[in-house]
């Protein structure tokens, strides 16, 4: 009996030490959650753009090479020295200039006799003809003196031709490219003597296509960015399409027209190009920022407000139907009049409450 008394109270101690330390772990787990609620809700402060629907051109950027409607390389066709340089380096040029005059002495010399014989030859022409009707000659020796003229005259024209070929001429108008050029230079047959570029207020734009965009729409325009200069675009027409690929590149070549606006631009410049791959969209464009990815695909957060009329992040999975170095352009999953978290998204989770930095 007395052994059970003290068992008795030794359960009824343990009990009450554990009940004691029961309600002081209470109190204070009691104790933390109150002063956890004392300090303010976790928010993050972020940047926001409201979704707008607008019209957008689905294109694909490209890089083109700027040329000259009109150019040829002047090469010589015979050999010899240089007697006069009748255009200076970078200079215009008009059409028939005479760029190149190589040393046409000897032929000019044989020309002066040859047409000393031609002359001979008329006047033997004419005699034989005069003698002829009074039958005074023969039909043979008239036919000897007309054969004799015409074999000088075709001597005469093998002359000029040489004459001309070493006299090099500007084809059109345009400007020359530099050049060291100098009287008494000896130059050998087919020896570039400058490149000729046509000063014209239009120019081509070359560029090439990949495969699966062989069968565009050539009458859409494209906008062509001249990097020279000013990143403002120029609308270009599509005047060309190659009808065969390029075996190595399975790509298209594609020639485009377009305005030369003050001579600003110069031919073989490199052009980027945004060429239209198909009907204009209804999108949402959004900066970059402004998109996440996770498992799940893409998503933004909307910041909606709550019934204390605080805003607070909403997950929304996203269609991107493009994007480039700046925005992004979705096609579904918002609404018009959203606001959609830009710069800070990243810190942001579902029902978060969000500071908007630029409201």
């Amino acid at each position: 009996m007395i052994l059970i008394r003290r068992w008795l109270i030794t359960v009824i101690c343990l009990v009450a030490i554990i009940a004691g330390l029961g309600f002081i772990k209470f109190t204070q787990v009691k104790a933390a959650i109150a002063f956890g609620e004392s300090f303010p809700e976790q928010s993050e402060t972020v940047y926001m753009v409201e979704a707008t629907w607008s019209q957008w051109q689905p294109y694909i950027d490209l890089v083109g090479e700027l040329n000259a409607l009109q150019t040829v390389e002047i090469r010589n066709e015979l050999e010899g020295i240089i007697t006069k340089v009748g255009f200076k380096s970078g200079s215009k040029v008009n059409e028939n200039q005479i760029l190149i005059q190589l040393n046409i002495e000897k032929e000019m010399a044989q020309l002066e006799a040859i047409e000393a014989e031609i002359a001979l030859a008329k006047l033997d022409v004419k005699r034989f003809t005069d003698l002829l009707d009074v039958n005074a000659s023969s039909r043979e020796q008239l036919d000897r003196a007309k054969a004799q003229l015409a074999i000088n005259q075709a001597r005469a024209k093998a002359l000029r031709a040489t004459i001309a070929k070493k006299t090099l001429i500007a084809p059109f108008e345009g400007r020359a490219n530099i050049h060291d050029w100098q009287v008494g230079s000896y130059i050998s047959g087919n020896t570039l003597i400058t490149r000729l570029t046509g000063e014209t207020d239009q120019l081509w734009v070359d560029f090439n296509i990949p495969q699966n965009y062989a069968n565009i729409d050539s009458t859409l325009p494209i906008q062509v960015y001249p990097e020279t200069f000013s990143n403002t675009p120029i609308s270009a027409s599509i005047s060309a399409i190659n009808q065969q690929f390029n075996t190595n590149s399975r790509t298209i070549q594609v020639r485009a027209i377009l305005k030369n606006i003050n001579g600003q631009l110069r031919p073989g410049s490199a052009v980027s190009i945004k060429m239209p791959t198909g009907e204009p969209l209804r999108v949402i464009e959004l900066p970059n920022e402004a998109i996440r990815y996770d498992a799940f695909g893409s998503y933004v957060n909307v910041l909606a407000e709550d019934d204390k009329g605080d805003y607070r992040a909403e997950r929304k999975p996203v269609v991107i139907a493009s994007k480039d170095s700046a925005y992004s352009y979705v096609s579904s999953g918002l609404e018009s009049g959203e606001k959609v978290a830009t710069i800070g998204s990243a810190k942001l989770s579902q029902n978060m409450l969000t500071i908007i930095a630029n409201k």
